[in-house]
């Protein structure tokens, strides 16, 4: 019998995500915004001294790591976008 590999996530999965990282990055604030590919976003967030990188790639996963990821040399036109909008905000709630 072959098992099953996830390859996207779940409600529950995303439900349980939700609440962790609820408590992992509420008062972060985003320091700046990647594109790996055209579905997936690096969020490079901050607070005080600590790095936290939160990875969103659409409709499969989102989590956070510690790790910097190889990013876009040009960001797209979309990253730029979410740049101008979000940059420097700070999480205050995550639902």
């Amino acid at each position: 019998m072959s098992e099953k590999v996830k390859t996207r996530f779940t409600a529950l999965d995303v439900t349980a995500m939700v609440a962790s990282l609820r408590k992992k990055l509420l008062g972060t604030r985003v320091n700046n915004i990647y594109d790996l590919n055209t579905k997936t976003y690096v969020f490079k967030l901050t607070r005080s001294e600590q790095k936290e990188f939160l990875i969103l790639e659409s409709g499969i996963r989102f989590h956070t790591t510690t790790a910097s990821t190889e990013k876009n040399k040009i960001p797209s036109p979309f990253a730029m976008k979410l740049r101008k909008y979000l940059r420097g905000r700070r999480f205050e709630n995550i639902e």
